[in-house]
């Protein structure tokens, strides 16, 4: 029965509502209970003066005169009074005879003369009597009783009125809370719609929710940003595969055919050597290539574990320069730094973020014809730092631009050099794994520019270029 959220939900609301309505309703009803015996008190409080001051007066006479009245007034059977002599014998009183049982008061009124009221049951009747002392003078006390039947009437009506408008609402209020728990968790029976979808491999339909909570709402955005998640990476994993498929199958190739080659004649040992050195080399490349597959993936998914150490970036700038330094030199090109004087400090992996400027800057090196030039420029550019690493090579095509980050692409232009096509692949899985972001822009014929920014961590005073 409470299995669903929905049905607990109502139960622990109705629950709520019953404790609170018949607490508040335990409270009026005492209240109103003290309300009618305080009005009781009031009035014999006021009949007890009176008779004070006719005792005073008129003496026992006048009084058994008041006492007539006052019950023929309100009736024998609803009041009675009693007028006790000093030595606590009954010297004047109302019509009794339909007060049976009535206790007679004896010396233990000699200790309690003073005012006070008292509520008593009389044996057979069901309703209370509330009794009420007073001090005449002289040693004379008075006693006046009333039945509490009329109240008791009152407080029995109240209590019906409530408990039948507390049964029709406590009704009411079940059917209005389930109904308002199961329209409120509407969404998240679409979520799990979506879920079982998922499960069945269908990853196309996405939760379109109405109206509803700000909680549901937000649950149903992120139930569908995950979905977009989790169809982006199937899309990049179907990429990988059929890169893999493509790309993976060439080296496999030409290690088959030397081994075939070198099978198939009749080879010396250095043929047999020369094929061995080759296969390894291949085999380096093969592996080679799935490391950097998997680097990226791992980065990708937030699975490789990254520092977040402050590293200098103007201090890693030169160092990568002057690595690359001797190749620049062997081919004859020029590579200048800019760097401000003042440190550039970002929250990172250091060796991650080297290997992405030494990926860049090969890049830049490897596709500027002999004689160019190779710039490596850092600076701070609205509060992020910004390593712009330009050449003056052959360019990229436009239409070429948008895959440059694709996994293996390689442009017409680069299929002649060396490389795998994952260089660009891992630098942005780098980067945006430290919060940051990379661009190239280029012209053809123009040369290219890659630019990587990266968040500030420290001082960020660094002057622009």
């Amino acid at each position: 029965m409470f299995r669903t959220l929905s049905a607990r939900l109502t139960f622990f609301y109705t629950l709520l509502f019953a404790i609170l309505s018949l607490a508040v309703f335990e409270m009026i009803d005492n209240n109103l209970e003290a309300s009618l015996l305080q009005r009781i008190d009031t009035e014999f409080r006021g009949d007890g003066s009176e008779c004070v001051d006719i005792y005073r007066e008129s003496g026992l006479e006048g009084l058994r005169r008041e006492i007539f009245l006052e019950t023929q007034g309100e009736g024998d059977e609803n009041v009675f009074i009693r007028v006790y002599s000093p030595a606590f014998e009954v010297v004047a009183a109302s019509d009794l005879s339909r007060w049976d049982g009535l206790p007679e008061h004896t010396r233990q009124l000699e200790t309690e003369r003073r005012e006070r009221f008292k509520t008593i049951y009389l044996p057979g009747n069901p309703h209370r009597v509330r009794i009420f002392f007073q001090e005449l003078g002289d040693g004379h006390l008075i006693q006046f009783g009333k039945m509490l039947s009329d109240d008791e009437h009152l407080l029995k009506d109240f209590r019906r009125v409530f408990y039948l408008s507390f049964a029709v609402m406590l009704l009411a209020g079940i059917l209005i809370g389930f109904y308002a728990a199961k329209n409120a968790l509407s969404g998240i029976q679409r979520v799990r719609r979506g879920a079982d979808q998922m499960s069945r491999g269908d990853l196309s339909q996405r939760i379109v929710l109405r109206g509803g909570s700000e909680e549901i709402r937000n649950l149903t955005h992120s139930f569908n940003r995950m979905q977009d998640r989790i169809q982006s990476l199937f899309g990049e994993l179907q990429n990988v595969t059929n890169n893999v498929a493509h790309d993976l199958r060439s080296p496999v190739t030409r290690m088959r055919g030397l081994a075939e080659t070198s099978l198939t004649g009749d080879q010396n040992i250095e043929e047999y050597r020369d094929m061995a050195g080759a296969v390894v080399e291949e085999c380096d490349r093969l592996v080679g290539t799935i490391n950097i597959m998997l680097e990226i993936a791992a980065t990708d998914a937030g699975l490789r574990p990254l520092a977040h150490d402050p590293v200098d970036m103007k201090e890693m700038v030169l160092d990568v320069a002057e690595l690359y330094s001797s190749v620049a030199q062997d081919k004859e090109i020029t590579l200048t730094t800019r760097v401000p004087e003042a440190p550039l400090i970002v929250r990172g992996d250091r060796s991650c973020l080297q290997r992405a400027l030494a990926n860049l800057l090969d890049n830049a090196i490897k596709f500027t014809q002999q004689g160019g030039a190779v710039e490596v420029l850092s600076f701070v550019e609205n509060g992020s730092l910004v390593v712009a690493i330009a050449d003056n090579g052959p360019g990229i095509p436009a239409e070429d631009l948008p895959r440059i980050y694709d996994r293996f692409f390689r442009g017409d232009q680069s299929r002649s050099t060396p490389g795998n096509g994952l260089g660009l692949s891992l630098v942005q899985s780098i980067v945006h794994a430290h919060g940051g972001e990379i661009s190239v822009s280029s012209v053809v014929n123009g040369g290219t520019q890659a630019k990587l920014s990266l968040p500030m961590h420290g001082m960020e005073t660094a002057n622009k270029f």
